[in-house]
């Protein structure tokens, strides 16, 4: 499978959206320094395009069903490289900042697109290792790309803007990889649009945006992804801020730690989550691993040693690397074919929703409580994700059933018109 152009191409595309927050955070302090910022509003700078992300993905996944994703990824790959690159040479950061949301409406774009088309592409088990593959891909790029825009940095950081650049290949070779028919035995060819009421096909735009996200099979996932994300997120805040208070450690220790969780991600997401399901079944896999993520995350506030926080670190990135590829994988096989680019996009959205929360839900409990009662609130809202995701995917859901709900959803549009 991963001999094939149109999945390595797609992997690499999905990867741009770790870049756009990872080339400005390791150069952050030198953007404080050249214009002068007083450094918790230059933060804004690195969780800006997370918000407009999370308000523009369902909007393009709505745009890719519709019109075709290619349409929407090309444009979106070239406004990336502008957006992103022209950073390097704004004069303020006002003008930064704009870029920044900018980049984010962009980022988008590639992300609903990119996912649309790994949902149409792969189906069955491939599609479940595909979303595996996609969530290391994206974990491997968050070791890859700091260390990269952190090199080009050291000679300036305007140099490490250069790095969005990547995304014009991208957008050159997709017209020729990327059709609409997908590789062999799992292409689109043969999978059939669920019928509406009058007996044609329906799309993203016959069934009304709140129907797709209330549906009862669908809106508990993205609601579970939001807030896995969310929890998630928690490591990359307040782990460093843990280790150099109470381990004293240096900033390349502390990076190396949040390194090790993403290898761990990487890894189990892309070879092992499969084989997990398998043996286990994917009820037990998800319960097991939202109950070592919430164990971890207490465990975080409780070591002393840098070796142990090293074994924490690598366990925590297993088991997110086995939560998130499961939760894609469920909330595709409950999504029919036509809308798969709207409902993927939208836990795409979501998932940068729930980081960009993250703080602002954390900041009062971390005021009056503390750095460690962020980890022990994130596990209990781990454990409690993860007893109402396992409920929800007790429910067996089969496709008649899942295409019957769509075709209620458009009837009943119908009748209100």
């Amino acid at each position: 499978m991963l001999r094939d152009a149109k999945l390595i191409l797609l992997l690499a595309i999905g990867t741009l959206t770790v870049m756009a927050g990872a080339v400005i955070a390791p150069n952050l302090p030198n953007l404080v320094a050249d214009f002068q910022l007083d450094p918790e509003i230059a933060g804004i700078l690195v969780g800006t395009h997370l918000i407009t992300v999370a308000l523009s993905v369902p909007f393009f996944g709505i745009l890719a069903d519709r019109f075709g994703a290619l349409t929407v990824l090309i444009p979106s790959l070239i406004a990336y490289t502008i957006f992103g690159a022209v950073g390097a040479i704004v004069p303020g950061f006002r003008s930064l900042l704009a870029l920044r949301a900018l980049l984010g409406i962009s980022t988008g774009g590639l992300t609903a697109s990119s996912m649309g088309l790994l949902g149409k592409f792969y189906h069955g088990e491939a599609r479940q290792q595909v979303l595996a593959y996609a969530s290391g891909a994206l974990a491997i790029a968050n070791i890859c790309y700091p260390l990269l825009a952190g090199l080009l940095g050291s000679i300036d950081w305007r140099w490490a803007f250069c790095l969005y650049g990547l995304a014009i290949p991208f957008a050159l070779v997709s017209p020729k990889l990327l059709n609409q028919s997908g590789p062999p035995g799992s292409p689109d060819s043969h999978t059939h649009a669920s019928l509406g009421t009058d007996g044609q096909p329906q799309t993203a735009q016959s069934v009304p945006l709140l129907t797709l996200i209330t549906d009862r099979q669908i809106f508990p996932i993205l609601l579970a992804m939001l807030v896995t994300c969310g929890t998630i997120y928690v490591t990359f805040i307040y782990v460093p801020i843990y280790m150099r208070d109470v381990l004293e450690a240096t900033t390349a220790s502390i990076g190396a730690v949040l390194a090790t969780t993403a290898l761990g991600s990487g890894l189990i997401a892309a070879f092992g989550v499969r084989r997990l399901t398998q043996t286990f079944g994917s009820l037990t896999t998800i319960i097991v691993a939202y109950g070592l993520m919430a164990a971890m995350l207490v465990a975080f506030s409780c070591v002393t040693t840098l070796p142990l926080m090293f074994l924490v670190a690598i366990v925590f990135g297993l088991a997110f690397g086995t939560i998130m590829p499961s939760l894609y994988g469920h909330l595709s096989e409950r999504t029919p074919t036509e809308f798969q680019a709207t409902i993927l996009s939208m836990g795409t959205g979501l998932g940068f929703l729930g980081q960009f929360l993250s703080p602002i839900v954390l900041a009062p409990i971390v005021a009056h409580y503390g750095v460690v009662s962020a980890f022990t609130t994130a596990a209990l809202f781990a454990l409690g994700t993860g007893s109402f995701t396992a409920w929800l995917l007790s429910q067996t859901v089969t496709s008649p059933q899942i295409n019957r709900r769509f075709s209620t959803a458009l009837k009943r549009n119908n009748d209100d018109r």
